[in-house]
């Protein structure tokens, strides 16, 4: 597995259309997948999934896809009976650090869903913050503003 870093994929008409360099298993026979993860202690492995559908060129991004997003790509191939050969499965984890009018932007790759979803929680409590009404910092400038008026000292 390659250093975690930053990572752009491209999209357009509301599908992403680039995906990581996986291997292809050696049938050349492979299914591949997209999906969002997220912390689910109700689940076995501790994640729910939502899978993108496919679109008409990749998957469809779906409308709920917010930044701290845990991002699994994946790949596998088949047993003749159709149960996936979990030595030809490979999984490639990340989290949406951003989005712009033309790609994602994601942080990875993670051994495990968890290390992404930690890795991105900094980013998760300042977006939180920021949401507050009114910001924090707002707050901490109208209570100088009104100190100063007051002629109080800081």
């Amino acid at each position: 597995m390659t250093a975690v870093g930053e990572w752009v994929f491209r999209h357009a008409g509301g599908c992403l259309i680039d995906w990581p360099d996986l291997p292809i298993p050696p049938n050349r026979i492979a299914w591949r997948w997209v999906a969002t993860l997220w912390p689910d202690a109700l689940c076995y492995d501790g994640f729910s999934a939502l899978d993108w559908e496919e679109g008409e060129r990749g998957w469809r991004i779906p409308m709920t896809l917010s930044v701290g997003d845990v991002i699994e790509f994946g790949i596998t191939t088949h047993d003749p009976a159709g149960a996936p050969i979990e030595a030809g499965t490979h999984r490639w984890y990340g989290w949406l650090d951003h989005a712009t009018d033309l790609a994602l932007i994601i942080a990875g790759p993670y051994p495990h869903p968890a290390d992404a979803v930690a890795d991105a929680q900094a980013v998760v409590d300042e977006l939180r913050l920021d949401q507050l009404d009114p910001p924090v910092e707002a707050l901490v400038e109208l209570m100088q503003a009104a100190a100063d008026r007051r002629g109080e000292p800081r």
